[in-house]
């Protein structure tokens, strides 16, 4: 209590300073936040040290990025005209000069290599055509560059582009595309515009998720919490928001496409807190203290009680360290940081707002002339007022039905939550409507694969006999084993090696490669012959399967002493992310509980306490996996993060009821009346902070991005599963294990 006298008188006495250090350290919370780390590299979703990503890393600097596919209609008579030869002269020199494209390998690569070799140029095409079919090796690569009518153009990017760098440079190839020859009827897909579409779609829907997150509480606040004032919230809640994204700079923090998603959830937590402190100076208010009174009643009494939820948040929002992928964790510190800072706004910006203007010595009473202020303030349009007590009544008089209704139904939600169906085909998870994916399944109709999982092979001689016969007969099984490899692009199919077949000698090997255009040739095999690259080409797949593909082929590999293997390109990277996001989920959330409730026992030093505070959400988790089970709603990545958001939140609630009603049971009332009391004074503004959290991820809904709305709503029903808890479940617990106790 004696902290929060002095934060209470402190507050009162220096209001106006503590305003204008809100300016000043708005502006230093906005300078920091412009130099904000943000990361677009592929390490902010698997971890630098993981064996894919130093795969990935490898092969990126022996060969180069992924690769872009470009379609142009026609076959190679149609093709090998002067005119159609100018265009992809103009379409690979144009591309080539960008530093982030690598090589681009096109038919005009093949007829270029058949007609320096014979002496020919671009200006008898006929004859150009005609030198590349006369030689078997050429012949056979030009056969790989036609499919049902269409030529292909691989243009593979540099190695070592961020994320944003890749989408830069799918970008520039898609305008360079537009602006040739092709224009009209070439179709330009592959990863790296997929990833450039993914990453424009978030960045843009963020402003708009954020936009309606502030309309959905303006519209609740006008609602639910009928107070003076009440729009306050809000701006010094955006203010908090700039805060948490100052500081996080400051300790290093990066912002990533995860993090960003935590805008909105931000500011339904800060308005989720405001609004306690908000009510509980109404409140005193409305007993006819005037405005430093209720400031100190109301800071002393409610304070520590959100301090309380605060910190128990700020431990189920750490637990999300224990996730494998760096961006989930720096979104855990994220939200663990503006909850830290969004209370102390809540604590001192508010209610120096509030005390500085609102210098009136009393609330007139409702039945005198000035009382129609109040009572429109005391207006209950949602009725919850009268609702939630009376609900609260109703399930402490059954306690027994509704505890056990509650268990038996987290009890199915735990069982079902080991058949939900987890989707983990990317292309399922983002709008169908994306340019990214209606480009890769035109491609598809054309080549009949466009996922490209290239392996980086490293050997003493990757073009040593031996080497050249393993490899061989590791593509042979490949392609048997699993049907859903379409394609293996490889040395040996550039050599035209048989498994089983006579191997040539080094010599004759090296002089096919030199005979091979330097464009193909570097994509295989590295300078020092040292490093090999081996990519399967399969249609769609979800990335379930994908990682039990990476893992079978290294395990079928077996290769020769001294050889080994590593998956690599974005596909690997984007198999082994989901892996990580899923892989933890029951931990988080069960690591969640134990924490929240060691917190609170350490707190309350009181078990009944902890308990009734923590079972109750630990319940919801169970009806998240039954809501899923019953309504179809698929696990997604995002859903890894579920139940441990649901946690920190949820108990917020609970926590907020039980103080309360301790607080009425100190005052030597009996456990049934102080409930109802408890559920009478601070019951409309739990519902109201529950709307606003609700509101916060709600704004997800709106997403174009299934994965992101089936989020949005799932979480949302969590955080009115938390609201009914703590109005029927708590009340029921508390008859049990709190019955005619003294309140110590």
């Amino acid at each position: 209590m004696k902290i929060t006298n002095f934060i209470g008188r402190f507050v009162e006495r220096h209001a106006l300073v503590i305003l204008f250090v809100v300016l000043l350290f708005s502006a230093l919370a906005a300078w920091s936040a412009s130099h904000i780390n943000i990361v677009t590299t592929q390490d902010a979703f698997l971890s630098a040290d993981s064996d894919a990503y130093r795969g990935y890393r490898a092969y990126e600097e022996a060969f180069g990025g992924d690769s872009m596919l470009i379609l142009i209609p026609g076959n190679p008579l149609e093709l090998a005209t002067p005119e159609a030869l100018q265009g992809f002269t103009e379409l690979d020199q144009q591309l080539l000069a960008d530093p982030r494209i690598r090589s681009v390998v096109s038919p005009l690569t093949l007829l270029s290599s058949a007609g320096a070799a014979g002496g020919l140029d671009l200006s008898d095409p006929d004859s150009l055509l005609q030198a590349a079919l006369a030689d078997e090796s050429l012949r056979t690569q030009l056969e790989r560059f036609f499919r049902n009518n269409h030529a292909l153009v691989a243009v593979r990017l540099a190695g070592g582009l961020a994320t944003d760098q890749q989408s830069a440079a799918a970008s520039f190839v898609q305008d360079t595309v537009a602006a040739s020859a092709f224009a009209s009827d070439a179709i330009v897909a592959g990863t790296p515009g997929l990833i450039a579409d993914i990453t424009s779609a978030i960045f843009s829907g963020l402003a708009r998720t954020g936009a309606i997150a502030v309309v959905l509480m303006v519209l609740i606040l006008f609602i639910a919490f009928p107070a003076r004032w009440r729009l306050l919230s809000l701006p010094l809640v955006l203010i908090g928001v700039l805060w948490t994204f100052g500081l996080a700079a400051a300790v290093h923090v990066p912002l990533t496409l995860v993090t960003l998603a935590g805008l909105p959830v931000l500011i339904g937590l800060g308005v989720d807190f405001a609004i306690q402190f908000h009510n509980r100076y109404e409140e005193e208010m409305r007993r006819g203290q005037g405005p430093a009174e209720a400031l100190m009643r109301a800071i002393s009494h409610i304070a520590p009680t959100v301090g309380v939820a605060v910190a128990v948040m700020i431990l189920g929002f750490m637990t999300l360290l224990i996730s494998a992928v760096p961006a989930v964790t720096d979104f855990g510190v994220l939200l663990a940081i503006g909850a830290a800072v969004l209370y102390a706004v809540s604590l001192f910006v508010l209610n120096a707002f509030l005390y500085r203007f609102d210098r009136r010595p009393r609330l007139a009473p409702a039945d005198s002339p000035g009382g129609r202020g109040r009572r429109l303030l005391e207006r209950d349009w949602l009725c919850l007022g009268r609702a939630l007590p009376a609900v609260a009544r109703w399930s402490r008089r059954h306690a027994v039905w509704v505890v056990a209704v509650a268990v038996i139904l987290a009890a199915f939600g735990f069982a079902a939550d080991r058949d939900l169906n987890v989707q983990t085909d990317i292309e399922k998870l983002i709008p169908t409507n994306t340019p990214g994916v209606v480009a890769l399944n035109e491609a598809r109709a054309v080549v009949g694969g466009t996922v490209e999982l290239p392996f980086l092979i490293q050997a003493p001689d990757v073009t040593s006999p031996s080497f050249l016969d393993w490899l061989a007969r590791f593509q042979a099984d490949a392609l048997a084993s699993h049907p859903d490899i379409v394609r293996v692009d490889s040395l040996t199919t550039a050599l035209r090696l048989q498994p089983g077949g006579a191997v040539p000698s080094a010599e004759a090997v090296a002089s096919a490669l030199d005979q091979l255009p330097a464009a193909i040739r570097d994509g295989l095999v590295s300078a020092d012959k040292t490093q090999a690259s081996v990519s399967f080409s399969m249609g769609e797949m979800e990335m379930s399967r994908m990682n039990v593909l990476i893992d079978s082929l290294l395990s079928e590999a077996a290769p020769p002493a001294g050889v080994t293997l590593a998956p690599a390109g974005n596909i690997t990277l984007t198999a082994r992310t989901v892996e990580a996001f899923t892989q933890n989920r029951g931990l988080m959330t069960w690591v969640g509980i134990a924490v929240v409730l060691l917190g609170l026992l350490l707190i309350y030093r009181n078990w009944r306490r902890a308990v009734i505070a923590v079972i109750p959400i630990a319940l919801v988790t169970g009806w998240s996996s039954a809501l899923m089970w019953v309504t179809g709603i698929d696990l997604s990545p995002l859903t890894a993060v579920l139940g441990a958001l649901v946690i920190a939140i949820g108990t917020e609630f609970t926590v907020l009821l039980l103080s309360r009603y301790w607080e009425e049971r100190g005052k030597g009332i009996p456990h049934d009346l102080a409930m109802e009391e408890a559920v009478t004074k601070v019951g409309r503004a739990i519902a109201a902070s529950a709307l606003t959290v609700a509101a916060g991820f709600g704004a997800l809904i709106a997403s174009s991005f299934p994965a992101l709305h089936d989020f949005g709503i799932v979480i949302v029903i969590d955080v009115v599963f938390a609201l009914i808890v703590t109005v029927t479940v708590v009340p029921a617990l508390v008859r049990w294990l709190d019955r005619d106790k003294k309140v110590e």
